[in-house]
């Protein structure tokens, strides 16, 4: 499973060099490392499953933030899990992406704590307004989607780009 992500709340005008690079390198780059690290030995076992965790922000913009270079390389993790899936399929290697939308995470906690107490409720709100569900997906909901794809019932499941999102991609 290639779980990394990191983000600045910086726009495209605002965003420099260094935050780009930094951020591309942790959330895209590290997923083709490790892909194809992994990929090599899940070739000569003739088996092999491979979780992508990009974001629903891989497949939709938001008004809400200016994170560029996130949604580019989470955008960049969602079509990297398309063409690794059809590399690897020969291989008996599935490559399936998550898509989560807004979880509690250790990085989605620390934004949220160092947003002035106006803009988490703006954000807030925000979530509520434009995810169907109407909330922030909760510890666990993520669970089955996982085990499902890196189950051995999902071995004709490949390239998959699933969003875990309380709707937030399909309006």
């Amino acid at each position: 499973m290639n779980c990394a992500g990191k983000a600045k709340d910086v726009g495209v005008l605002e965003m420099t060099d260094e935050d780009w690079k930094s951020t591309i390198d942790c959330d895209l780059s590290s997923v083709f490392y490790m892909t194809r690290a992994f990929g090599r030995r899940m070739k000569e076992a003739g088996y092999g499953r491979v979780i992508n965790i990009a974001s629903m922000y891989g497949l939709v913009g938001n008004m809400m933030t200016g994170t560029i270079a996130y949604h580019s390389a989470k955008g960049g993790v969602v079509n990297f899990t398309r063409a690794a899936a059809t590399e690897l399929a020969k291989y008996n290697i599935t490559v399936n992406a998550l898509c989560p939308g807004c979880f509690e995470t250790e990085m989605t906690r620390k934004v949220f704590l160092e947003m002035p107490p106006q803009v988490q409720q703006g954000f807030t709100t925000y979530v509520k307004t434009h995810a169907p569900m109407g909330r922030i997906g909760a510890e666990g909901e993520l669970n089955a989607a996982a085990c499902f794809l890196g189950s051995k019932e999902a071995s004709f499941v490949t390239g998959v780009i699933l969003p875990v999102d309380g709707g937030y991609t399909c309006v």
